[in-house]
């Protein structure tokens, strides 16, 4: 790789090139997904020591952890019956007097340190009831030679970086590697950012900025500023993380606004929006009527529809997806819906088959979704293939089943996915693949963040619901400390009587012996007992499609009055009728997954009540996030909590493959930076491609992402 290479060594060289890593050591590193001198510069210590010399030996005081350079009185061997190794015990001194030293183990200290020899110390110093003095417990030691003094040390005598550490790779062996490859790379002037980008934004070279993440400057800043998201270092580190996603994301927007239609909607749309409105019972809110516009604009342009559909439980997105639907049929084209789970496409095709038959693309002829699962089998699994292959059937609703290799299409032009943060980047591609340049709309319940958003989903263009539809009641939130009996017969029990539907939802099915949680199967046995005039269902992830879908379609109807369930109704499930739900052991559930559950109640003319039970062992952390809950109905600004509390992992489910995770960057910390990355980014791609050609082939940047993050082509080609 010519851009990436140096004097004495490739940063995209393989570990067996480092002479210090044999295949022992290369086995380890490659566990940690270590792979190539690159990934081991960008394994970034976690904290500093500040291991130079500090003091002599007359201000040691007790309980403080310092460095000293101190010359060898005397060492010897100790062997204590009671302990399994030797004790090393020395006698050390300086100008200002002298303090025993002890180890354990360490037996090659007796011919390291032999009597004169000059050595740092860095250690605690504990006092010691048997001698009734200070002792140095197990210091870190290395001895100095005279003449080069701490010059070619990694280990003492200046601000020193320690790593996690795991069996065969400890934080002194991971500082020699990475202090032995710097020095060999040492003069290095490869930057994956361009010139014009690091003196825009005020940033550090590359290289300077590696070396003092791992090795930092003599300074006389506290330790923790050297954490900080304004260290010099780190804050050009940080930028680069963003600037590179934000390259990938332009780049990857352009390679699809380059790709040619197979259709074109007409002008205004046929039927407009107003059309499309007036068939309904209802009317849309504005957030609706703008979403539906964006769509609009995208079928009338040149290129495929890529657009990302944001909005909260229960904001009528599958209404504005039912209108893009409406649009391709319009034109001959047909249309699949993918959803995560049974469940979910049931409630899907049924939905659309209501707006369908108010709203149809020709007079007198409404469009019937059909469903296509693993439960679809035999003659009408058949028949549904044969109707797509021919182009009879128009709409298909279904799930993971629409991906596999023998469902045809005969002209797929639009696909919708649902909760699509449950499906990876491959499978998206592999709906996609089913037809010509089909527009592509991907919709999610779980509110994002907007720092998130622009990162992860850049290359989308996004819309968002943010308001809900008239009529929909508020959702009372609680923490409660006990689900005892009485609980029940209070809250839940006056409920019952006024015909009103109870959820009740726990993390397991049944008891187990490694996890302390209440259990689904358990409570199903205890409610049943507890109300035996009331009907109660129960419903898990263990029962097969069909199972599944008579109990929902039970409690639908009326026929149950609670359903107990775990987290598979967390998406899909539409009953106007229940007004309560219950979730046990709620601290196991992330918040955003909560605030879905939330989304299942308060649907029809009645408010709803949600019930938070935490676990009899949740400590304040977990009360804390329960508490965010109780006090924000905003699925957004309960989103950005998650988000701040446990990261963007969550969010991006599977559709990361192949795109840089951040190790420095923070979302919420760090949003400004992320804005100017962005803005930068896309700069510089739009400039450059005017002048170069294709974007993908500007600079060294390409060549630095292809090793720095592996899979980046592959991300590069799914639509």
């Amino acid at each position: 790789m010519s851009g990436i290479t140096t004097k004495s060594l490739k940063l995209t060289a393989g570990l067996d090139q480092c002479p210090s890593i044999g295949p022992r050591r290369r086995t380890r590193l490659e566990r940690r997904g270590i792979l190539n001198i690159l990934d081991l510069l960008y394994s970034f210590p976690f904290r500093y020591e500040d291991r130079r010399v500090r003091v002599t030996i007359s201000d040691l005081r007790e309980g403080t952890e310092t460095g000293l350079l101190a010359t060898v009185r005397s060492i010897r061997k100790k062997v204590v019956p009671k302990l399994k190794a030797p004790v090393i015990e020395a006698e050390i001194f300086d100008r200002t007097g002298e303090i025993p030293v002890v180890w354990f183990g360490q037996e090659y200290l007796l011919k390291q340190l032999s009597e004169g020899t000059q050595a740092f110390f860095f250690g605690k110093v504990e006092y010691s009831t048997f001698s009734r003095s200070l002792v140095l417990r197990s210091p870190v030691t290395e001895r100095i030679d005279p003449e080069e003094g701490f010059r070619k040390s990694y280990h003492v005598g200046r601000i020193v970086p320690v790593y996690r550490e795991e069996e065969g790779l400890s934080s002194a062996v991971f500082r020699k590697l990475v202090g032995d490859i710097l020095r060999s790379l040492w003069g290095e002037t490869f930057d994956p950012l361009p010139r014009e980008i690091r003196r825009e934004a005020d940033l550090m070279d590359w290289f300077p900025a590696i070396v003092e993440m791992h090795f930092p400057k003599d300074t006389d800043r506290p330790l923790e500023e050297l954490m900080l998201p304004s260290y010099p270092p780190r804050s050009r580190l940080i930028f680069e993380e963003f600037f590179l996603l934000e390259y990938l994301m332009t780049v990857r927007r352009r390679s699809i606004l380059s790709m040619g239609r197979a259709w074109t909607l007409p002008p205004g749309g046929d039927p407009s929006l107003g059309h499309f409105e007036r068939g309904l019972p209802f009317s849309l809110t504005e957030a609706q009527k703008r979403a539906c516009g964006e769509i609009l604009e995208d079928l009338s342009s040149s290129h495929p529809m890529n657009r990302f559909l944001l909005g909260d439980v229960g904001s009528g997105k599958t209404l504005v997806a039912a209108f893009a639907i409406l649009q391709a049929i319009r034109q001959g084209r047909q249309a699949a819906f993918l959803a995560p789970t049974e469940i979910l496409a049931q409630q899907h095709a049924r939905t659309l088959a209501q707006v369908f038959l108010a709203v149809r693309p020709e007079e007198g002829k409404a469009v019937q979704p059909l469903l296509l699962s693993q439960a679809v089998r035999g003659m009408d699994r058949r028949r549904l293939l044969s109707a797509l292959a021919t182009g009879e059937q128009q709409l298909v609703v279904g799930t993971h089943a629409l991906l596999e290799e023998g469902v045809p299409f005969h002209d797929l032009g639009m696909v919708v996915i649902d909760e699509q943060h449950k499906f990876g980047v491959a499978q998206r591609r592999a709906l996609a693949t089913k037809g010509q340049n089909p527009d592509v709309l991907v919709m999610t319940a779980t509110p994002i963040p907007r720092s998130l958003a622009l990162s992860y989903y850049g290359d989308l263009e996004i819309s968002v619901i943010d308001e809900l539809p008239p009529g929909r009641q508020p959702v009372a939130t609680f923490v409660v400390n006990d689900s005892g009996e009485a609980f029940w017969k209070k809250k839940i029990l006056p409920a019952l009587r006024r015909k009103e539907q109870i959820f009740v939802v726990y993390p397991l099915i049944e008891e187990s012996e490694t996890v302390e949680a209440k259990n689904a199967v358990d409570a199903h046995r205890f409610l049943s007992a507890l109300f035996p005039d009331y009907r109660i269902g129960l419903l898990t992830g263990r029962m097969d499609a069909t199972e599944k879908e008579s109990v929902m379609e039970r409690f639908r109807r009326g026929d149950l009055d609670i359903l107990v369930a775990t987290t598979v109704i967390e998406v899909g499930v539409d009953v106007p009728n229940a007004t309560i739900m219950v979730v046990e052991n709620a601290e196991r559930f992330g918040l955003a997954q909560l605030h879905q559950l939330r989304g299942r109640i308060g649907r029809g003319g009645l408010p709803g009540t949600f019930f938070l039970v935490p676990g009899a062992a949740t400590g304040p952390e977990g009360r804390r996030r329960l508490e965010i809950l109780e006090a924000h109905s905003d699925g957004f600004r309960v989103a950005e909590e998650d988000l701040r509390m446990r990261g963007p992992g969550e969010f991006m489910g599977v559709r990361q493959s192949g795109l840089p995770m951040f190790l420095l960057a923070d979302l919420v910390r760090d949003m400004e930076r992320l804005v100017l990355a962005r803005s930068m980014a896309s700069r510089f791609v739009e400039e450059s491609a005017g002048k170069e050609g294709a974007a993908w082939e500007l600079s060294g940047i390409e060549e630095f992402l292809r090793f720095r993050y592996r899979n980046v082509d592959q991300w590069l080609a799914i639509r």
